[in-house]
This record gives structure tokens, C-alpha cells and sequence, in this order.
């Protein structure tokens, strides 16, 4: 799977995930997302939403590319 492709998703999530305080509102936030990636029109399996996950975590402990 091509992470460039989900760029501005991956961006509009991890933007979501800054905007919270706490950390169950994060949560929330990525368990929403993952919902959305699983239905239509992307009805993405899940270790490709795993692969979007770990990037999302990655740029937000700073380890993005």
C-alpha cells in the first residue's frame, strides 16, 4: 500500500488528533476515523488501515519522513 496516496487523509487526521486535550478524546477521534476507512467508498482491509495508523502515530511523536 502507497501512503502517498492517503496523504491528505493522514494529514487530516493527525490535524484532528492536535486539536484534542485529552487523550480519550484522541482516541476517539482514530477509533472514528478507522470507521470511516472501513465503509465505502474506501473499504479499506484492516492492516491497511493499521499502515495509516502507524503513520498518524509516527508524525505525531515526531517521527514522520
Amino acid at each position: 500500500m502507497r501512503l502517498e496516496a492517503w496523504e491528505v487523509t493522514i494529514q487530516q487526521i493527525v490535524t484532528e488528533i492536535n486539536h484534542e486535550d485529552k487523550r480519550a478524546a484522541r482516541h476517539k477521534v482514530l477509533m472514528a476515523w478507522r470507521a470511516t476507512l472501513e465503509k465505502e467508498p474506501t473499504s479499506l482491509q484492516p492492516f491497511q488501515i493499521d499502515e495509516i495508523v502507524r503513520e498518524v502515530w509516527n508524525r505525531l511523536s515526531g517521527n514522520s519522513r
